[in-house]
């Protein structure tokens, strides 16, 4: 019997452009060699499932038992489904009742494979996308970009091959980030068949080349066979023969010395592809019978299906109608019951040929026909002048046996059209509907998206701001404290110190004329002046009277009173006020702008500007000084990230412009449409 690692193999080494929709169940089982200790997957395990279940009756009711109800699931696949089935949906109800949120999000991607095996991929899809959602939520990136692999699988099972290129694409980008090598190099692969599949062997190439040397590079040797494969399917569909057989030979040689039957099967399936391909029907034939003999093995449906189908082609080449038809109706028969539309889809147009080929235009009309209706459900409506001409030749085949009811065929034949034309029509409205039902559920899940994007945006924002809030609060405690000490501590002893030298100035009349002691009297005048400008500044009680653009203005005012640096500010439209904890923050930055240039920009002139229009607030500080030599370098420094990290936070966005030489220019958008506009206070 198979196993499940066989069958994880099995899903590395296939050819890609026939066989991607077929194979791509066996990669869902993947999440059980990766979240359940790597064991194979088989129902001949009984000893270890019934250990298991010993031990999942034994736990208590915690994640851990979530993950073995899965584990045990997993070991139940794929041949005791009902219990299965039941051992995943046991651990997504306790995965609810603990509020287990991985739980739920792993439950998505086991049970996809129950729901895969039912046809339901549609659901499928959905539930996994929520497991992505999770997984993202919970920063798990590892297992985000299996889930988002997990939904290109399903687009590729619907047939929308150009959707699962671009959820490989973002896995294998996440996995690269989390340097999850064994994702990312099966994403390669992935990517390699669908490009194969779409027609862009270029590309699939490529990637499948890529794959390849990261499995030499990594010693691989699942990914090295699968690119080989990849690629030779690449050079077989775009015509270069020779190359294709020697990968493919390339293949069947790893396989043999590894000892791998099923490398080796699927090798030989594609080589003998290649043989028909060149007219060489009897080696194909040949080869193909030797795949045969390692099919008794059951190398599962997946290699069954593909090995009939190119065996039935080869036949029908050959001539050997009767035996092509055998393999095909097998081959038909599997992917019903496996649900493998692509393949049905190819093995009714291959039964087709090979009826009409026997003269048995009526029914190879039936199997055109179920072709083009399962062909459009598939790939996209095509023409159907194939049908119309098998039509044509199954009627004109009934009007020359039997000329004598020309009449009646005539009239059956408009019968008939009239019937096809209900039967198209019913058809189109059934698409139709299908389609607008199909919008309606993508618009209401994107609507759906669109709202969680939103929530969990204005959540980090909250969360952000109430960061920078209590840093700021922390910090303007800590200014008052510090104006405080100032104003009253320093500030109250310079001016008793003040007092005490003018004391002495009128008692030693000497004093009143000794112009170092004048002087040091005027130096002690201005630095108490500096102090209360300095315990002003930490503790801007002129905010709250004034407001932001009339504090800011008195703040410029008092840094450029006696220094060679002049600050003008001006004000644009008519400023209202906001919270307190707004015009603070807005505050600091310019004071923290100005300061910067006071210490580094050497400049003699500062301009700062306010400007509020509608729900829009403007502040643009700028100077003359020597500007900076690399911008770049500038923009990595941990003070302009901590202004841009503040202004962002405050719903808002900086950007800088520096010239060398020629000054800089820093520009302050701020959206207030958020902001709850405070009441105009009196101002005393």
């Amino acid at each position: 019997m198979l196993t499940g690692r066989n069958r994880i193999i099995n899903k590395a080494t296939l050819g890609v452009a026939q066989v991607f929709l077929a194979m791509w169940r066996i990669l869902v089982l993947i999440c059980c060699i990766v979240l359940c200790s790597r064991q194979p997957l088989s129902a001949a395990y009984t000893p270890q499932l019934d250990s298991l279940s010993r031990v999942i009756h034994e736990q208590a009711a915690d994640s851990n038992r979530v993950q073995s109800l899965y584990a045990y699931g997993c070991m139940l696949l794929p041949y005791s489904m009902k219990e299965a089935e039941a051992a995943f949906r046991q651990g997504l109800q306790l995965s609810r009742q603990l509020s287990y949120h991985k739980g739920v999000a792993d439950f998505a991607c086991y049970y996809m494979y129950i729901q895969d095996m039912r046809g339901e991929y549609a659901m499928s899809l959905y539930m996994v996308k929520q497991a992505v959602l999770i997984y993202a939520a919970l920063k798990d990136t590892v297992n985000q970009a299996i889930a988002i692999s997990y939904c290109g699988q399903e687009y590729q099972q619907m047939a929308n091959f150009q959707a699962a290129a671009s959820a490989y694409l973002e896995a294998m980008k996440l996995a690269e980030t989390a340097r999850d090598s064994v994702t990312a190099g099966m994403m390669l692969n992935n990517l390699a068949a669908v490009f194969n599949t779409l027609g862009d062997y270029r590309k699939g190439f490529i990637y499948a080349s890529q794959a390849y040397q990261q499995g030499i590079q990594l010693k691989r040797k699942l990914r090295i066979s699968a690119a080989l494969l990849n690629m030779g399917q690449s050079k077989l569909l775009e015509g270069n023969y020779d190359a294709a057989s020697d990968y493919f030979n390339q293949a069947l040689l790893m396989g043999r010395r590894n000892g791998d039957s099923l490398l080796v099967l699927n090798a030989l399936t594609n080589q003998a592809r290649v043989l028909s391909e060149l007219s060489q029907h009897t080696l194909a034939l040949q080869t193909y019978k030797k795949a045969l003999l390692i099919a008794q093995d059951d190398p599962g449906p997946e290699n069954l299906m593909l090995l009939y189908m190119g065996y039935a082609q080869a036949l029908h080449k050959t001539g050997d109608y009767t035996l092509s038809d055998q393999y095909l109706q097998k081959t038909i028969q599997l992917a019903k019951t496996y649900h493998s539309g692509d393949e049905l889809r190819r093995a009714y147009l291959t039964a087709s040929d090979n009826m009409a080929a026997q003269h048995r235009y009526e029914a190879a009309f039936r199997m055109r026909k179920a072709y083009e209706a399962l062909n459009d459900s598939l790939v996209g409506r095509n023409t159907r002048s194939n049908v119309q001409q098998l039509e044509t030749q199954y009627l004109t085949e009934k009007k020359d046996r039997d000329l004598a009811e020309k009449k009646l065929l005539l009239a059956k034949k408009d019968l008939e059209l009239q019937r096809k034309n209900i039967w198209i029509g019913v058809f189109l409205c059934g698409v139709l509907l299908l389609l607008a039902g199909c919008i309606f559920i993508w618009q209401r899940l994107q609507h759906r998206h669109h709202l969680q994007q939103q929530r969990l945006q204005r959540m980090e924002i909250e969360k952000t701001m109430q960061v920078l809030e209590a840093m700021m609060q922390g910090e303007e405690k800590e200014r008052t404290r510090l104006s405080k000490d100032l104003h009253d501590g320093v500030g109250g002893m310079l001016s008793a110190v003040k007092m005490h030298f003018w004391a002495l100035k009128y008692e030693r009349s000497y004093l009143q004329q000794d112009k170092g002691f004048n002087h040091a009297l005027n130096m002690l005048d201005d630095a108490i002046g500096e102090v209360r400008k300095t315990a002003h500044n930490l503790m801007p009680e002129i905010l709250a009277r004034m407001g932001l653009a009339g504090a800011l203005e008195f703040f410029c005012n008092n840094v450029s009173h006696s220094r060679e640096l002049q600050i003008s500010c001006y004000t644009f439209g008519t400023m209202q006020r906001f919270k307190g904890n707004f015009e603070l923050s807005i505050y600091r930055l310019v004071q923290e702008l100005i300061n910067n240039i006071i210490k580094h920009a050497k400049a003699t002139e500062a301009l700062v500007q306010i400007t509020q229009h509608e729900e829009l607030l403007t502040i643009t500080v700028e100077d003359n000084g020597i500007g900076f030599e690399n911008v770049a370098r500038m923009n990595n420094g941990m003070g302009l990230k901590n202004l841009e990290s503040r202004t962002a936070a405050l719903n808002g966005h900086l950007t800088l412009t520096a010239t060398p030489g020629c000054g800089t220019t820093v520009y302050m958008e701020f959206n207030i449409a958020i902001m709850q506009l405070m009441e105009l206070q009196p101002t005393f």
